[in-house]
């Protein structure tokens, strides 16, 4: 008995269908009058929470790393911004302050079909929202 994949199972990627899921959900939030972030009422987030920061690694098991600016300072943490071709994912750097994670104005972009795994964390605060502060 021969062992054969449909092209169905080819294109069945777990960690894809994930960044787009997440990449959705992030979506969903729309901005108030105030300029919070406010949730949508089927998404998963709620005003306090408009990000779900996630790490990757690559087949080589090596973590996926981004510079923030021109410093030597390195992130594992990210927000997904957008996802294009199926495959290639916008990344938002997220930089590690106190024990939290803050949004930074950098951003990368990651070929998903390097990557092997997938880490999710706790929804934070991310100020990504188009609205401005009142004034």
């Amino acid at each position: 008995m021969t062992n054969t994949l449909a092209v169905n199972d080819l294109d069945c990627n777990f960690i894809k269908e994930t960044v787009v899921k997440i990449d959705k959900l992030q979506k969903e939030v729309v901005s108030d009058s105030i300029g919070r972030c406010i949730s949508c009422e089927t998404s998963l987030f709620t005003s306090a929470n408009n990000t779900i920061p996630v790490a990757f690694t690559t087949s080589c098991s090596n973590p996926v790393l981004g510079r923030i600016g021109a410093t030597e300072t390195k992130t594992p943490f990210f927000r997904i911004e957008s996802v294009r071709c199926g495959r290639f994912v916008t990344l938002r750097l997220l930089e590690g302050t106190e024990g939290s994670l803050t949004g930074t104005d950098y951003t990368i972009i990651l070929d998903l079909d390097k990557v092997v795994t997938i880490q999710c964390f706790g929804p934070i605060t991310v100020a990504v929202c188009g609205a401005s502060e009142p004034e």
